[in-house]
């Protein structure tokens, strides 16, 4: 039982603690702006400077040789889908498109939760729902899960109903679960951004409008618990909420919740009228990969790495995608259009080179949609039937993040140009010597030339992430190939001529360049 906090003789203590921990998270929020060329020396290791890029200014991307940047393990890129799809056949080792399009970018992590977890009822004796349940799991369709992530080589992050209270049968699901997943199971969350649940979801609020981090951490604890009766070793991910405020709370207590701390964080929003909220325009897909987003994104992180490191705990961003909504999921200028690889690789490695361990990219495995955001879903109606997905263009950043997988962040410095707004670069170091960069263009009008400056390293070979524009939901490439819905790529990698000690790059309008180095 979480003890209330009148039981704690450090009360004062944990207060102040709890106030310091506030002003820290809120200063770091402010802090997010435009960073110049003056705070490159600033940033995480991996995290280029910013500003405005001409043709004419050809650019020098320093890369260092030596580790110590945060670690970009195999995995850390991951998925994200709704609850309600755990009792459907989508979630099957039958289903070949699926599997194919997981083990390219695998293995990997896939977090089941989403809106819909709270209204997801678990029974393993068949007794009839109630009446709020929009989706019924059985321990069936965790052994139909278990054999996707056989066959795909992934873990999963399973969440539980925590929207309507009842920790007995929580402890029910995590037992059956730990039982027949076994090493396939990564860790369970309780609930899906409890921070929310004061407001109106369907027909009524989960919770009374005094709701409050400790409130929910008391339940997360009764949850806890009676779970750990089923499971005794488990392992907890959370608060999954959608914005900072509840975090420095969660910090403070956080001996008593989880493992790793999570949020979920959708850098662009919108909103049709409705009574729920007020409407507001649609992102184009030139505001998902601008300046002001990459600044938002990167405050949030900052907040997010200084709770856990508060916590002393790892981090991770369990729920994101480009364009989120109280009315609809994503947005028809951004999800589906290839300014969402581009925003899609380079978010995952910033995150990643903050700190945050790992990242899970939401979506839906039905058929795809105008205004659905998803990395993969089922093209027509009939795809849909037959549980066929297939790549969107997003899926493509995904991919090409996956390339820095398996290594270390290191410094990279770019010069060359008074601003660099338009440009980012990431580089990590393998165990085997081997460096991957990132670089990409978000200029729409200008290429970009790059000396990449890699002292030590001979030989370099690129793959170019590139599409008609960035509105291109089409003819989406990858080092040269498309990815099929079968999971089929075949990259071509372009060797990189040196001359004097540096490769040189030519970066096209809206794409990107991964480059591979060896000695």
């Amino acid at each position: 039982m979480f003890p209330g906090r009148h039981a704690y003789a450090n009360l004062r203590a944990r207060r102040a603690l709890l106030l310091t921990l506030l002003v820290c998270v809120l200063a770091a929020a402010a802090a997010i702006t435009l960073i110049d060329r003056s705070d490159a020396a600033r940033q995480p290791r991996g995290v280029a400077a910013h500003g405005s890029i001409s043709a004419a200014a050809p650019l020098t991307v320093g890369v260092g040789s030596t580790s110590g940047g945060p670690a970009f393990a195999d995995g850390a890129v991951g998925l994200s889908i709704e609850a309600y799809e755990l009792a459907t056949p989508d979630l099957s080792a039958g289903r070949g498109s699926l599997v194919a399009l997981m083990r390219l970018l695998g293995p990997g992590v896939l977090r089941i939760g989403g809106n819909s977890l709270d209204t997801s009822w678990w029974t393993s004796t068949n007794e009839p729902p109630p009446t709020w349940a929009t989706s019924v799991v059985t321990p069936t369709d965790l052994v139909r899960l278990d054999g996707l992530l056989l066959a795909t080589h992934w873990r999963v992050i399973l969440g539980v109903d925590l929207g309507h209270l009842d920790p007995t049968r929580a402890a029910d699901e995590a037992g059956f679960a730990t039982r027949i997943l076994g090493s396939g199971l990564l860790a369970f969350e309780v609930g899906n951004e409890p921070d929310l649940y004061m407001y109106p979801t369907s027909a009524a609020a989960l919770r009374p409008a005094t709701y409050n981090p400790e409130g929910y951490l008391q339940e997360l604890a009764e949850y806890a618990a009676a779970m750990r009766t089923q499971a005794p070793a488990l392992v907890l991910y959370g608060p999954d909420v959608s914005q900072p405020a509840w975090l420095p709370t969660i910090a403070v207590y956080n001996e008593m919740s989880f493992d790793v701390i999570t949020e979920h964080f959708y850098p662009t929003t919108y909103s049709v009228a409705s009574s729920a909220c007020v409407a507001t325009p649609v992102p184009s897909a030139a505001d998902l990969i601008s300046r002001r987003v990459r600044g938002q994104e990167s405050a949030q992180l900052r907040v997010l790495i200084a709770v856990g490191k508060f916590a002393h705990r790892e981090t991770r961003m369990s729920e994101t995608n480009d364009t989120g909504s109280c009315d609809v999921p994503g947005g028809p200028a951004t999800s589906p259009v290839f300014a969402s690889a581009l925003w899609a690789l380079d978010w995952a490695l910033r995150s990643a080179s903050f700190g945050v361990t790992g990242i899970n990219f939401h979506g839906y495995l039905g058929r795809c949609g105008a205004s659905t955001f998803a990395p993969v879903c089922a093209a027509t109606l009939r795809d849909e039937i037959r549980g066929d997905v297939s790549p969107r263009p997003e899926y493509y950043g995904l991919l090409a993040a996956r390339q820095l997988e398996g290594g270390h962040f290191i410094g990279v410095k770019i010069r060359g140009a008074t601003n660099l707004h338009d440009v980012t670069a990431y580089a990590t170091l393998h165990n085997n010597g081997t460096i991957t960069v990132a670089v990409e263009n978000f200029s729409t009008t200008a290429a970009v030339a790059v000396a990449l400056k890699v002292p030590g390293y001979t030989r370099a070979a690129e793959e170019t992430l590139t599409a008609p524009s960035i509105h291109a939901t089409q003819n989406v490439t990858f080092g040269g190939s498309a990815v099929t819905a079968t999971g089929r790529w075949r990259p071509r990698p372009v060797p990189i001529l040196t001359l004097n000690g540096r490769f040189r790059l030519r970066i096209a309008p809206a794409s990107a360049w991964v480059v591979t180095l060896q000695r």
